[in-house]
């Protein structure tokens, strides 16, 4: 869909595929996938439009445009993933004129377009698990950027820690709680999360 150099024609898929959805009862898209394309064997080079940050923007912008005339759709990985086997250890040590001129652009524009999630990505960032990663999913996309939607984990093993999740901006442990659930509630009990923290992210899912 990338080659087509459409966007139009993206943001009608994005609209279909979301009406397509939501007849089914759903009213979350988890997508676009908009981690830059580094290597064509990487697993997920068939869910990205390509290289580039421009040509991504314009292309996720479409989607998210489409998409959310019938659903919330969630721009993904967030952020700086674009390797597959090693990508629950590997930790990117980035500078930040690098993270902000080519692996944050995109991102930030389907923010300010209003989409109503994101999702974190499995690896770490210089030194925190993207959904542990205070700079990212406060500091930069709810602090800097204004984003008011909520922000999820990846799937399954995506999050580590209850504390350093909750006090970094993660929203929803997905699919289901294990360091949120019970554990969350132990921390909130023993002071180690505030009740404000949990408040905000409720807030956000409503």
């Amino acid at each position: 869909r990338g080659a087509s150099w459409d966007p139009d024609l993206e943001l009608r898929i994005g609209r279909a595929i979301a009406m397509e959805l939501r007849a089914k009862g759903g009213n979350v898209i988890l997508a676009p996938a908009m981690n830059l394309l580094r290597h064509p064997a990487w697993g997920r080079a068939q869910e990205v439009y390509g290289e580039d940050t421009h040509h991504m923007t314009e292309f996720s912008l479409a989607f998210v445009s489409g998409a959310q005339e019938w659903a919330v759709a969630t721009p993904k990985h967030f952020a700086v993933n674009s390797i597959e086997d090693t990508r629950f250890d590997l930790d990117v040590t980035i500078d930040e004129r690098s993270l902000r001129e080519l692996y944050l652009p995109h991102f930030r524009a389907v923010s300010d377009a209003g989409a109503g999630a994101f999702m974190s990505a499995y690896n770490s960032v210089n030194g925190a698990y993207c959904a542990e990663n205070k700079v990212l999913l406060t500091d930069i996309l709810k602090d800097e950027w204004g984003f008011d939607g909520l922000v999820m984990s990846d799937w399954i093993w995506g999050t580590h820690d209850t504390v350093g999740a909750a006090t970094a901006g993660l929203d929803i442990e997905m699919p289901g709680p294990k360091y949120y659930g019970p554990a969350l509630v132990e921390a909130v009990g023993d002071g180690s999360v505030s009740e404000d923290a949990v408040d905000a992210a409720v807030r956000r899912i409503l």
